[in-house]
């Protein structure tokens, strides 16, 4: 008789264990997931979280009510309680997940259906006199006073709430609080919770504004003033990608600040955040594996040169009227080297571009 139930587990065993494995192999899995769940977005978490509870409900549906399988854990397993314990655990930490996630849901969809032009997300005891400056496809850009010392300030903050919303923000603010560049415009606070938003310092127009072609000399100050803030950035690890005239601010005498470090890349950043402007964007910006670095810089600055020589954001063939007088035609071959196809043939650094223009307004 006692061989007989010894062959009756064994079989049991058979066809048993393999289940067992697979289940418990699953939650492992699972749970290491569950390690990286902030890389991993709403939708995968949430499939993670129902993977949690229905793997440990069958485990434990079997274990609790198929005998062979009750039999089996003790058979082969000298501490079957604990088993119960980590798929019970299982199951309340997959519970917990669906119910954070549906909350933060909640929230999200709250926080997006606030963001109209006439409700300014963050607390009214902070700023007064409050307007929205312009609307962007990703953010938000509002003026504001505030109230501790009357500054004028711009508040930038997400039309929406995603992930990649959310990385562009965390990586303009971990990137853009430390630049610190009388041509780069200074960041005064920034916070990712409750309401992510970045305030900086206000200034009253941007290079968008003004009328164009301008004076060859009010160009090389307005390029030379751009290109020291970008040898900068790029000693400190930092590529801008996004540079048009729209991002370059105006204080009321003339003087320019990069601003908008949103698409910048950094070697200290764990993200890169890909995007760019089709006017400005430097070839390798529009491939299908979009990159950017230091080259790319390089070809937007000389965009904007040139756009604010002749009028227009292209590449200059040298027949425009700027470029036939002397001034025009030795500035000519710095641009054109900017714009080359290949990084490559570029500036091999913003300081090589920076000697250049010195060396030119120097003559």
């Amino acid at each position: 008789m006692e061989h007989g139930e010894n062959e009756g587990m064994g079989n049991a065993a058979n066809l048993s264990l393999p289940v067992m494995y697979i289940f418990f192999s699953l939650l492992v899995v699972l749970h290491l997931v569950m390690l990286y769940k902030s890389y991993l977005s709403w939708h995968l978490i949430m499939s993670v979280v129902l993977g949690l509870i229905i793997s440990s409900t069958l485990m434990l549906s079997l274990l609790f009510f198929v005998r062979q399988y009750a039999n089996l854990l003790q058979f082969t397993y000298p501490f079957p309680s604990l088993v119960y314990g980590s798929l019970g655990l299982s199951f309340v930490l997959g519970m917990y997940g669906v119910t954070d996630l549906v909350r933060k849901r909640h929230q999200i969809e709250g926080y997006e259906k606030s963001m109209t032009p006439s409700s300014f997300p963050l607390p009214a005891n902070r700023y007064r006199n409050v307007r929205i400056l312009t609307e962007g496809g990703v953010g938000i850009i509002w003026y504001a006073e505030r109230i501790s010392d009357n500054l004028a300030v711009v508040v930038k903050v997400p039309r929406r709430v995603d992930e990649k919303t959310g990385m562009s923000f965390m990586q303009e603010i971990s990137v853009w609080k430390d630049l610190d560049h009388p041509h780069i415009a200074a960041v005064l606070s920034a916070n990712i919770l409750p309401v992510p938003y970045i305030e900086i310092e206000y200034l009253p127009g941007t290079l968008a504004d003004i009328e164009m072609p301008v004076a060859t000399s009010r160009a090389l100050q307005i390029i030379r003033s751009l290109v020291s803030a970008l040898v900068y950035a790029h000693e400190r690890g930092v590529a801008h990608c996004d540079i048009k005239p729209s991002n370059i601010l105006l204080t009321s005498d003339g003087y320019v600040k990069l601003t908008d470090w949103g698409l910048a890349r950094s070697g200290s950043s764990r993200w890169s955040v890909s995007g760019f402007s089709p006017r400005y964007a430097a070839p390798e910006q529009h491939q299908q594996a979009s990159d950017c670095g230091y080259g790319t810089d390089i070809w937007e600055i000389g965009m904007v040169f040139s756009e604010l020589l002749t009028g227009n954001a292209t590449i200059p063939t040298g027949s425009e009227p700027v470029f036939l007088q002397r001034e025009g035609a030795e500035i000519l071959p710095i641009i054109q080297k900017c714009l080359a196809s290949s990084p490559g043939d570029r500036y091999l650094s913003v300081k090589a571009l920076l000697e250049d223009l010195d060396m030119h307004i120097r003559r």
